[in-house]
């Protein structure tokens, strides 16, 4: 019987498994995409809302990025061995709601944040991060294969790939994700701007006596920019209060001497980061409700793996000791947890997989770029910390039409002519942030950096998804985790030399990830099609044997 067949079997046992079983067949996989998508859309745009201002509203001492970088590396500590089994044995919808309750602890933090209170947060949510990113992608991967099954049952039957489905519903879902973004950001933006004039008053104060003797201060809507007129600008030296900004920024220069004046741009007013907190943990929390009572319960296994000879020796020789129940209880759990993980180190080192890995990790690079340098760099220090939710809402606006682009071309021009124009719109992205260079009148470049940068991270994000759905589908759950898991590492890697590295040092670094993870990957396409092939001459000679016969 095949995955679908299996998983449809196995709902069949659950309070609302049979339900879902129905709506499968009455054509209602699409409500339950949506209604997934659109709760964690919200409660993504709120923690997007919060990350995104790590880097600036948390900066003495870096702690804003550190405390990104601790999520992240509990978070690879725990994707290997705690995601897959909570996917597998618990099913995906409780790891969607478990890992967004990690979200909320890590938002209520940041309401006071030091290194005793952010730091333990982190943690926590760490250990559940990679939870709704795997089990939404498992979930979503469900839903399209069970569309493609009602395709194929229907009288008219549709020459559709099943294939061409999963990137249908991963297109849709991460257009959602990609709005949330939007809808947190403008959030964002709406409760920064509110109460800009409080930074402002302080901005103003701190500029007017920075300088002895004669000085010119430009005001713009978002920032104070300030010129020194000394005696060496007058003889022809220019001063550009952003020339430290952009590619340039170099965050070990200022973030731990505590006397820097420079911070000041980077922090918005306390007020306005209380309402904007409390805001996003009301909205977190409300649709997480909304997803326990409404969202129903994929199958808790969907690997398309038979019961081994080794489990059902293991289930005889149990009901033949007639252990307790709690001793019974426990040792499937062991037995359990030895095979899952046996099954993860399987998967780690085959040679597909192997070749595949650097891909998710760039990924992880892409994403913290955006949300650390891209949000600090070129946001926060050039137009304002301010303005941050209007960029934001620019950079998820553009996520969304890279991951609508990468749905629509995909499955029409192949994965291997995608990669090429992956690599040079990613490699042009580059190109742009590293050579423009920021001064007063030419700010609204960060705005089109923004756009830039947006399309290519969701672009990104849909053929990733892609990849593991169709490389991996004979394990699915363990597959997604482990993405996660190495999505997080390079998380982890770029958020680790945030504080270390200058910008321009970090675009190299990117740059030479790019190259090197879509070489791995193309070697992994052959190695995929190699393995189709040899596949399809093995059922076309059985197929042959049985007719022969």
């Amino acid at each position: 019987m095949d995955a679908i067949g299996d998983s449809e079997d196995a709902l069949s046992s659950g309070n609302d498994k049979g339900h879902i079983e129905n709506d499968v067949i009455h054509g209602r996989v699409t409500r339950y995409l949506y209604i997934l998508g659109i709760t964690v859309m919200f409660i993504y745009g709120a923690y997007i809302g919060v990350i995104g201002l790590e880097s600036s509203m948390n900066i003495e001492e870096g702690l804003g990025t550190t405390s990104v970088m601790v999520v992240f590396v509990v978070s690879f500590l725990s994707c290997l061995t705690f995601v897959p089994f909570v996917i597998d044995f618990y099913g995906a919808k409780f790891a969607i709601i478990i890992g967004e309750l990690g979200f909320v602890i890590y938002i209520a933090a940041n309401l006071y944040p030091s290194w005793y209170t952010l730091i333990p947060a982190a943690i926590l949510h760490g250990i559940t991060e990679s939870c709704p990113w795997a089990g939404s992608s498992f979930y979503v991967t469900f839903l399209g294969h069970s569309k493609s099954k009602k395709s194929k049952s229907l009288k008219k039957k549709l020459n559709v790939p099943q294939e061409a489905y999963v990137y249908k519903f991963f297109g849709l879902f991460y257009s959602m994700i990609f709005a949330g973004e939007i809808i947190g950001s403008s959030i964002t933006a709406a409760v920064l701007l509110g109460f800009q004039g409080h930074s402002n008053i302080i901005n103003e104060q701190n500029i007017t006596g920075q300088t002895e003797g004669y000085s010119t201060t430009i005001m713009s809507p978002t920032r104070a920019y300030h010129e020194e007129v000394t005696t060496e600008s007058i003889t022809g030296g220019i001063y550009n209060p952003l020339a430290r900004c952009g590619s340039q920024d170099c965050q070990e220069e200022y973030i731990y001497d505590s006397s820097e004046t420079n911070l000041e741009k980077f922090n918005p007013s306390k007020i306005s980061i209380y309402v904007l907190l409390s805001v996003f943990l009301v909205i977190s929390i409300g649709f997480i409700c909304i997803q326990a009572l409404f969202l129903p319960r994929a199958p808790a296994k969907y690997d398309k793996l038979e019961e081994s000879d080794e489990a059902k020796n293991f289930i005889q020789a149990e009901n033949e000791n007639v252990l307790s129940g709690w001793q019974s209880t426990l040792a499937q759990f062991w037995y359990n947890t030895k095979s899952q993980l046996k099954l993860v180190y399987q998967h780690v080192i085959s040679p597909l997989h192997l070749c595949f890995m650097l891909f998710p990790f760039y990924y992880g690079l892409v994403y913290a770029y955006n949300l650390t340098e891209y949000t600090r760099a070129f946001v926060s220090c050039t137009i304002g910390v301010e303005k941050m939710g209007v960029a934001m809402v620019v950079l998820g606006g553009c996520s969304v039409v890279g991951s609508l682009i990468g749905t629509f071309i995909i499955p029409r021009i192949g994965r291997k002519k995608c990669l090429v124009l992956l690599t040079l719109w990613h490699f042009g992205s580059y190109l742009l942030n590293y050579f423009w260079s920021p001064n007063p009148h030419n700010t609204w470049a960060v705005y089109l950096i923004g756009a830039v940068n947006g399309i290519g991270s969701g672009f990104l994000m849909t053929i990733l998804d892609g990849f593991v759905a169709v490389y991996f589908e004979d394990r699915l759950g363990i597959a997604f985790s482990v993405k996660s898991c190495i999505t997080n590492l390079g998380i982890v890697a770029a958020t680790g030399w945030s504080t270390r590295l200058c910008v321009y040092v970090k675009l190299y670094l990117q740059i030479g990830f790019l190259f090197i993870s879509v070489l791995s990957i193309s070697i992994a396409e052959r190695l995929y099609n190699r393995k189709r092939k040899h596949k399809s001459k093995i059922v076309l000679q059985e197929q042959t044997n049985t007719l022969s016969l």
